[in-house]
């Protein structure tokens, strides 16, 4: 189908609003310095313009944080709820060839035209994409099908303190009605063997940091000494990198297998078959984020004794960084236990637990419907995100709620788009924004 002069018009919106809300320095330190207010007030005056009200809440000053509600035809159905966040990880301009606040738009290596600067993919192209459609949605006097809440949380990069974890805590009503929910990290185009795919994230791992401790004798440097604390947290810390926690499929693992499968066989033929860890090195770019999500995993993080370099310490300890499939969190505590060994004690720092989406329920099935009829021939892949979203805190309020990350984005075929996050000199194509615009628009409509 063709498009019209205003299809094309909101397509171009969506580039232009990921532009400008990256030309808003919001990047988010952790030391409570972030500012999110102008960027939250520019959004609320673009759906002022289409007759929308926002709500601004702050946390603390300059942390902002704003809902939108939009009525849908049918009011009695559950409310669907997109959100994203206006915070992004700090840039180091040293490290970066373009401006990391310019939102400037030029050619990559590739000759692909992009919109560059932090924020590009995480996560200001969904905020402006979003905002696109709704307002599209709003100047043709039409409703959704359902009625439309949007959110923009501060503080996400910082753990969601001043922002989702804040707004749970002291206005629960924002998640009242709600249903469904979309927001990151989903929705990426790649390609398997030379077939589009779209990675749709279906739930997400469970978050536990830990603390290995070791207790020895301190002694002078020049002295034997058997009971080496640094030692022993090193033959713990060893333990742990050389475990290969095993693939564990579940309902999500097994139809990202399953679909991965039916790719090759086309290509193939139908006796080809391939272990999962074939399979998933087939995924290119996005083989990071699938791997992990069919399998626990731990990452040591940091090792630590206070200590001069002539001197064996009393003590040690080191940062464990473990992510656990929903419903293993106990798993990986016993099996970390058991690879510290009976000299290291564990300590836990924090947990948040994990969720899982149907892939067979109406949300999920919903996101294929609507993939299906932009992109026909593309392959629907689910996963579980390894990292965590302000989804998490959402479902403390409403555990019920179906979620799924998607932020639809077809890019040229090479275009990295996990090596994009938080990375140095990030950027988007700008075809990738106007796709999405679409998608979300013809999803909003009529989910």
């Amino acid at each position: 189908m063709a498009e019209d002069a205003t299809d094309i018009q909101t397509q171009q919106e969506a580039v232009e609003f990921t532009s400008r809300l990256i030309q808003f320095d919001t990047q988010n330190a952790g030391d409570n310095r972030a500012r999110e207010t102008e960027a939250a007030q520019w959004v609320a005056a673009r759906l002022a313009e289409v007759g929308i009200r926002s709500t601004l809440v702050d946390s603390a000053p300059g942390r902002t944080n704003l809902i939108v509600d939009i009525p849908g035809e049918n009011p009695d159905l559950p409310v669907l709820l997109i959100h994203g966040h206006l915070d992004t990880v700090p840039a180091r301009l040293e490290d970066w060839s373009v401006d990391p606040l310019g939102g400037d738009i030029h050619p990559d290596a590739d000759g692909v035209e992009c919109v560059w600067g932090r924020g590009a993919i995480d996560m200001k192209d969904m905020v402006g994409m979003s905002l696109a459609a709704l307002r599209a949605i709003l100047r043709s006097g039409g409703k959704p099908r359902r009625s439309v809440r949007f959110i923009l949380f501060a503080d996400e990069e910082a753990g969601g303190f001043k922002g989702s974890e804040w707004i749970a805590q002291h206005h629960p009503e924002w998640f009242d009605h709600v249903g469904a929910i979309i927001s990151e990290t989903g929705g990426f185009g790649g390609y398997v063997d030379g077939r589009r795919v779209y990675y749709v994230q279906a739930g997400e791992k469970g978050t536990q940091w830990f603390r290995l401790n070791a207790q020895g004798t301190q002694s002078h440097g020049s002295q034997i000494n058997r009971d080496n604390a640094v030692v022993k947290i090193a033959k713990a810390v060893a333990r742990i990198a050389d475990y290969s926690w095993p693939a564990d499929a579940g309902q999500v693992g097994q139809l990202l297998v399953n679909r991965l499968q039916d790719i090759v066989r086309q290509e193939e033929g139908q006796q080809a078959k391939y272990d999962t860890a074939a399979l998933i090195d087939r995924t290119g770019p996005a083989k990071p984020w699938v791997a992990s999500s069919v399998r626990n995993t731990f990452n040591v993080t940091s090792i630590d004794a206070d200590s001069t370099v002539n001197i064996v310490p009393a003590k040690a300890s080191a940062l464990i960084d473990g992510r656990a499939l929903p419903g293993q969190e106990d798993t990986l505590l016993e099996r970390l236990h058991e690879l510290a060994g009976p000299e290291v004690s564990v300590e836990k720092i924090h947990r948040s637990r994990g969720y899982i989406t149907d892939v067979h329920g109406e949300l999920f099935t919903a996101i294929e419907r609507t993939l299906s009829q932009v992109d026909p021939d593309a392959v629907v892949v689910p996963f579980l995100s390894s990292g965590g979203t302000d989804s998490k805190a959402v479902l403390k309020v409403n555990p019920d709620i179906e979620v799924c990350g998607f932020i639809p984005l077809r890019v040229p075929q090479g275009f990295d788009v996990i090596g994009n996050f938080h990375g140095v000199d990030e950027h988007v194509p700008v075809d990738a924004p106007k796709f999405g615009q679409d998608v979300l628009q013809r999803f909003i409509a009529t989910f």
